[in-house]
């Protein structure tokens, strides 16, 4: 009870409490949003990022444990979908699922590392089944964004006639109420919201990202034995199969991905 007692202190005061031995050998802790479905949802304890971290963890001969952040339920901004990587560096975990690249661990100065990356994500193209197919027949129409992403400013750029909305849901209820003929909302997001992208169509350089499993640098060998973990699913496909199963669009990762280069090459081309 007292070890427990002083581990809640420690936490609480944002200082790196390592767990016990016997803990580290038999338990994974995963930091999630408590509502990021379909990556992860505390209320359902389902989740993609869930399924993946579980398999990992069983690869390890340990057990995965949810370790929940707080979360708005209907996030507005895009800051306020911030991963929680602080959590992990100061030790309320052991790894994060879903950070799209080195950018993303700014904030932490070299404290956190990254995995292999073990699916690609992006900002999707979809219509009703009588919309335009493609980007291409966008001309005269109009997309909705969601306000405050990549996907706005790539919309601007390439000189879209836009309306905006403050949550993908936003952006489904803009489409089916007919106010516009596109849409560009975030993959992981389609699952929930049953949707797919239009057939034959796959997210730009300028829009997508690689995401990976992030760990604190200081634990090399569980970084490697996640990143080994992670090798055996994306070459037995089971991480597509997963994608398949919570309505994700099944990309493997991208072998280019958005810089800000991507940016300016959109208004090049208008």
């Amino acid at each position: 009870m007292i070890k427990a007692y002083l581990a809640g202190l420690a936490l609480a005061a944002g200082l790196n409490f390592a767990p016990t031995a016997h803990a580290q050998e038999n338990i994974l802790r995963v930091c999630f949003g408590e509502f990021d479905a379909p990556r992860a949802d505390k209320a359902s304890g389902k989740g993609f990022d869930m399924d993946v971290m579980r398999a990992v963890a069983a690869r390890m001969g340990r057990q995965m444990q949810p370790v929940w952040t707080e979360q708005e339920d209907k996030m507005t901004e895009a800051e306020s979908s911030d991963l929680p990587l602080p959590e992990l560096a100061r030790g309320a975990c052991d790894a994060v699922a879903s950070v799209p690249g080195k950018d993303s661990l700014r904030g932490v100065k070299g404290a956190l590392a990254l995995s292999r990356a073990y699916y690609g994500a992006g900002f999707e193209f979809v219509a009703l089944a009588d919309g335009p197919k493609d980007f291409s027949a966008m001309k005269g129409k109009r997309i909705v964004i969601q306000y405050m992403t990549v996907g706005h400013l790539a919309a601007q750029a390439a000189g879209l006639d836009w309306i905006g909305a403050t949550s993908p849901e936003g952006q489904a209820a803009e489409l089916l109420a007919g106010k516009a003929d596109a849409a560009l909302i975030w993959g992981p997001a389609l699952g929930p919201l049953k949707l797919a992208p239009q057939p034959g169509t796959r997210p730009s350089e300028s829009l997508r990202w690689n995401e990976h499993v992030a760990t604190r640098a200081a634990d090399a060998e569980l970084g490697q034995a996640i990143d080994a973990g992670l090798g055996e699913m994306l070459a037995s496909g089971e991480i597509v199969k997963l994608m398949q199963a919570h309505g994700i669009p099944p990309h493997a990762p991208f072998d280019s991905v958005f810089d800000q280069l991507s940016l300016i090459k959109l208004q090049l081309h208008r």
